[in-house]
């Protein structure tokens, strides 16, 4: 099986479908399980003091949150129910976790074009994964 990163995705779930933490049995790791989300844009810490019409109580979907959702998580069937943990063989979540890559390459690239003025990144596609690398 893959190390898919369940517990980002369940995160992102979770948070789309008003219970950010639902696919979680603990709550200890939640913040670092949070990180690369947060990088990709698609959670935000929810403001202190906001009043919610849901259970969400630590982080909320972006407007991108909810699109990745909705092209990778919103078709997910039976066999992704209970804690995030136990959907390692859903066929779905290894497109969604080639996304979430994707998007957090994109992330860092961005991040590294913005260090360094005028950098040249050339990027080199492999065709067994569709990814680009440096």
């Amino acid at each position: 099986m893959e190390n898919l990163p369940l517990h980002e995705l369940g995160l992102l779930r979770g948070a789309v479908e008003g219970h950010d933490t639902r696919y979680f049995g603990s709550l200890l790791a939640l913040d670092w399980h949070a990180h690369s989300v947060l990088q990709a844009g698609l959670i935000v810490p929810m403001p202190a003091g906001a009043q919610r019409h849901d259970d969400c109580q630590f982080y909320e979907a972006t407007a991108a949150g909810c699109e990745f959702y909705a092209a990778h998580l919103s078709g997910l069937d039976e066999r992704a129910i209970g804690r995030a943990s136990s959907w390692g063989d859903h066929p779905r979540l290894a497109a969604a976790a080639r996304e979430l890559g994707r998007l957090l390459d994109a992330v860092e690239h961005s991040a590294d074009s913005a260090a360094v003025p005028n950098a040249s990144t050339e990027l080199v596609f492999s065709t067994d994964a569709g990814s680009a690398r440096r």
